[in-house]
């Protein structure tokens, strides 16, 4: 851990504060994430540009360099196919893949602070858990007064969107911030009981506010999270058989006393249907979808097939699918693993596809399944959380989009640093949210 002149020093603190300011920053929008990101990154590279230059690349880095790399590459190529075929060169591409850029800007910052230990999780945890309790506090008020605490209203019945107006996305927030906050009772001068009621009662907090505001995969993403979270647990295993028997309490009486989570749950089974329709009738075409009236989300899975066999080995290029899908098509295919084929094409996807692989080999290798002693256990929040967002079947916002790129390059720039730590230089969570 950083020596107690460094963790005073004012620039420990001002990327330590601009990195903390992150969750507001999803809540705020896209203007504030970006000119957070920026600021974090500017502030980083001036301040410890040092550190810059001394950094080596090892194999995750390199993976993730070629990566942005060959987004270049396939910019390239598909501004030289429209000149040879003298067709107009879309820009929305060229401008897409410039701008993000930022984001391996981002991950290399994260890298340098984690590696000189730079990065003081008190400071991060302890908002993720404010700006998560916050939004759930959001969505009680605007349950139970129709509008939430600034005079929102929800843009649709059957779902609350707290502090984000017409984005319904306030489920996806918590479920991506929640486990973050488990931890913060850790540097809490209490007994160990207490401080397993509090994230017990923050697991229910979390729970019901993901709940009400009606986002169905965030709340099974929740719900194998939690599963996770308790079985690789030795401290909180035995609680395993109270906390499901909470969660199921709390779920029937949600299903049958509350009639718009009765509906979301209810639709979410229509959805599975439907995509079972999209993927084992082949012959079906895009009209007979539209007739099927299969939901949108579902409707996009087919819509990656259309946009896929047009480019299928190097994609059409950052944010084209827009542009190329049919119509009825969105302008994403709500999956992270189907845009990336359909934008940067076999290739693009086997280099993610590389990367995810060496990060859950390196990971479970390095700790065999065990996330709860002193040297593994920082680790695993962060390693959830990369699991749940990469969920092979979750639907999903654009991966190329600000918000889901900020949060995906967050999340690798930091797990990439904790399993590339030397084992002998590990420090258990506890003792690092207490310094």
């Amino acid at each position: 851990m950083a020596n107690l002149n460094v963790k005073n020093n004012y620039k420990f603190i001002i990327v330590n504060v601009l990195f903390a300011l992150f969750p507001l920053s999803f809540i705020l929008g896209n203007l504030f994430i970006n000119s957070n990101l920026v600021l974090f990154f500017i502030f980083v590279f001036y301040y410890y540009y040092k550190d810059l230059i001394k950094f080596k690349f090892n194999l995750f880095d390199k993976l993730i360099t070629l990566f942005f790399v060959y987004t270049f590459f396939v910019l390239i190529v598909k501004f030289l196919e429209t000149k040879f075929n003298a067709q107009s060169f879309n820009s929305l591409v060229l401008y897409k893949t410039f701008f993000y850029l930022r984001y391996y800007l981002l991950y290399i910052s994260l890298r340098i602070l984690l590696n000189q230990n730079l990065i003081n999780f008190k400071y991060f945890f302890s908002s993720c858990a404010f700006f998560s309790i916050f939004v759930c506090i959001d969505i009680f008020f605007q349950y139970n007064f129709e509008k939430d605490i600034f005079g929102l209203k929800t843009p649709i019945a059957s779902k609350l969107s707290g502090p984000f107006g017409d984005e319904l996305i306030a489920g996806g927030f918590i479920q991506r911030f929640f486990l973050f906050s488990l931890f913060v009772p850790l540097v809490l001068k209490q007994k160990h009981l207490y401080k397993i009621l509090i994230q017990l009662l923050l697991l229910s907090i979390f729970f019901l506010g993901i709940a009400l505001s009606g986002n169905r995969m965030p709340l099974l993403l929740f719900l194998i999270s939690i599963l996770f979270f308790f079985v690789f647990s030795k401290e909180l295993r035995k609680y395993l058989i109270l906390i499901v028997l909470i969660l199921s309490i709390a779920f029937s009486l949600l299903y049958y006393k509350n009639k718009t989570f009765n509906y979301n749950i209810g639709i979410a089974f229509v959805s599975v249907k439907n995509l079972i329709d999209v993927f084992y009738l082949k012959n079906i075409t895009l009209e007979q979808s539209l007739a099927k009236k299969i939901s949108p989300y579902t409707l996009e899975f087919y819509c990656f097939n259309y946009v896929w066999e047009k480019n299928i080995f190097l994609g059409g290029g950052v944010k084209s699918y827009q542009y190329s899908g049919g119509g009825g098509c969105n302008q994403h295919p709500h999956n992270y693993y189907f845009e990336i084929l359909s934008d940067l094409g076999i290739f693009g996807f086997l280099i993610i596809a590389t990367l995810f692989y060496f990060i859950l080999f390196k990971t479970l290798k390095k700790y065999r399944f065990n996330f709860d002693n002193d040297s593994t256990n920082t680790i695993f929040p962060f390693f959830l959380v990369f699991f749940t967002e990469f969920f092979p079947i979750r639907t999903s916002g654009s991966f190329f989009s600000t918000g889901n790129a900020a949060f995906i390059f967050i999340i690798l720039g930091l797990l990439v640093s904790l399993i590339d730590k030397p084992e002998k230089n590990d420090v258990s969570l506890d003792k690092k949210l207490r310094n």
